[in-house]
């Protein structure tokens, strides 16, 4: 209770109750929180980990993106596999609700303590040292202590209520890129939709929505694409009823750290979601006999709060598909910045090559842009080729380095998800659902070893790190490459989940070109 006191609103100071004392304390229960407690239960530390919501994964389970792309390794193989023994992974699609049983389901294999519904509200610190975290429960805030913390939370709470530096947004405003609401949908005819003119002539839709907004028959641009459509597995398929997961509603000029602004989001997530659902019945092919079924429970949040750490993954990185000696995670995905105020994405990013800013993409995939770069200038890749042609090495993959999970002086504390340390571009390629697993369990692994040696994880050896995940079954890379002072030559590994982005061969592109790629050339399209 707080005392009115004529209006002079103070909090009193009083102690703060005990919940429990752990090993480890993990702020946030989306995958990488995931990876990261089990990865330290698994090795016998007692570890609680806190989530906000009502179930665990995050954007994968409460957020319906049920698209986990990128490299499956280690803690994220044995989550896939758990997944199709129940029905609920199919090409990379998965079962949101599958998903919260399954992740539930492992974290009690690995004696992992749960608390859902409960806050992380503040820290406890000594000496730039986290010693605990306040959480509000129902009967009031209760402090947990442990001697090493991991902060999952995707908007850095933790460690901004710990006093690290962090940054959120563009440079310019602290905007962050466009927030999405996922919805589905049931009741689809799919093989219509699929031999449909729009689906082989029009597959992101970009003329459709274009023609319908300017007809009025869209009445509100979300976006000015489709973003993806995927399927929901184990439930009914090739009968004239599919179920579908869909990206394309947008909240645009977003700060997810500002509570009035996510309620905002929220309330215009659930108004597009219906106004697309209902265009979707009336336009596409295979749609006519659709209905809502669900709105995402959390909001799709790409980019909030970031730690500053030892070492920021820059778009340079990306463009460079640069590798790092402490490398604990890898990923092919490139630049994929949502508009921050109009509708489209970013496939490119401003990197300066030779003396001049080019605006560049770190994979094919970049030819795809719906956002043109300034200046009349075309997208191109690192060695300034066009989509006229344009040339990619096999195996282009870049790292996570260890350090970006290092906040820059709070100790005992590391980051874990798309809250690494990174500018705005780079963390739009790192954030994929497979690739923040992948950080969470470096991050649990490391946890418990800097336990283990009695140092902090700032001081921990990457070579002995790197040993340890890699015979845990993590992929770092090094099955195309040397890792200094671990491995000898490159390695065999057994792939089980091939990551869809990823070209094993040569990529050569030709005449890709389009309104938002070829700018200042002359391709007709200028």
């Amino acid at each position: 209770m707080i005392d009115y006191n004529h209006g002079q609103v103070k909090e009193m100071a009083e102690a703060i109750p005990l919940y429990g004392e752990y090993d480890a304390v993990v702020a946030g229960g989306g995958v990488a929180g995931c990876a990261a407690a089990m990865a330290m239960g698994k090795r016998g530390l007692r570890v609680l980990l806190i989530e906000a919501t009502s179930a665990l994964g995050g954007l994968a389970t409460m957020g319906l993106v049920n698209i986990p792309l990128d490299f499956v390794s280690g803690l994220g193989r044995e989550m896939m596999q758990e997944l199709d023994r129940v029905d609920g992974h199919w090409h990379r699609n998965t079962d949101p609700e599958k998903h919260k049983l399954v992740l539930d389901r492992m974290m009690k294999k690995y004696h992992v303590e749960v608390l859902l519904v409960t806050q992380v509200v503040d820290a406890i610190v000594e000496n730039d040292t986290v010693k605990g975290a306040v959480i509000q429960t129902k009967t009031g805030r209760k402090r947990v202590m442990a001697q090493r913390f991991i902060d999952a939370s995707g908007d850095s709470d933790l460690a901004y209520y710990a006093g690290a530096a962090t940054q959120s947004g563009r440079v310019k405003d602290g905007m962050s890129q466009a927030c999405s609401l996922e919805f589905t949908l049931g009741g689809v005819r799919w093989e219509e939709y699929l031999e449909s003119d729009i689906k082989k002539n029009d597959p992101r839709w970009t003329e459709t929505i274009k023609k319908d907004l300017e007809s009025g028959v869209l009445p509100y641009e979300s976006d000015n694409h489709l973003n993806w459509i995927t399927h929901l597995p184990g439930r009914p398929e090739h009968c004239g009823m599919d179920e579908v997961s869909i990206c394309l509603v947008h909240s645009r000029r977003c700060y997810p750290t500002d509570n009035a602004d996510l309620t905002r989001m929220y309330m215009e997530g659930r108004e597009q979601s219906h106004i697309q659902a209902a265009y979707m019945k009336k336009r596409i092919p295979g749609f006519e006999n659709s209905f809502l079924t669900a709105t995402a429970s959390l909001l799709g949040v790409r980019e909030s709060r970031r730690i500053v750490g030892e070492y920021q993954l820059t778009a340079r990185d990306l463009a460079l598909s640069a590798k790092h000696d402490d490398v604990i995670a890898i990923s092919n995905h490139g630049y994929d910045v949502h508009n921050f105020e109009e509708s489209g994405n970013v496939k490119w990013a401003p990197v300066e090559i030779n003396g001049e800013v080019q605006y560049v993409i770190s994979s094919q995939a970049g030819f795809g842009t719906t956002t043109p770069p300034p200046d009349g200038k075309p997208v191109v890749n690192y060695k300034g080729q066009t989509a006229e042609f344009a040339e990619f090495e096999p195996n282009l993959y870049y790292d996570i380095p260890y350090r970006s999970l290092v906040p820059e002086k709070v100790e005992n504390l590391l980051a874990a998800g798309r809250n690494l340390s990174s500018d705005v571009y780079a963390q739009s390629g790192a954030r994929l659902i497979m690739c923040c697993l992948s950080m969470g369990e470096a991050a649990g692994t490391a946890a418990w070893m800097s336990l283990q040696k009695g140092i902090t994880p700032r001081e921990l050896d990457r070579k002995e790190l790197q040993r340890e995940l890699i015979a845990n079954g993590v992929n770092l890379g090094q099955m195309f490459r040397t890792i200094p002072g671990v491995t000898d030559a490159e390695e065999q590994y057994a792939d089980d989940y091939a990551n869809p982005e990823f070209h094993t061969d040569a990529v050569t592109v030709k005449d890709a070109g389009n309104a938002y790629t070829m700018q200042g050339k002359k391709t007709g399209l200028n």
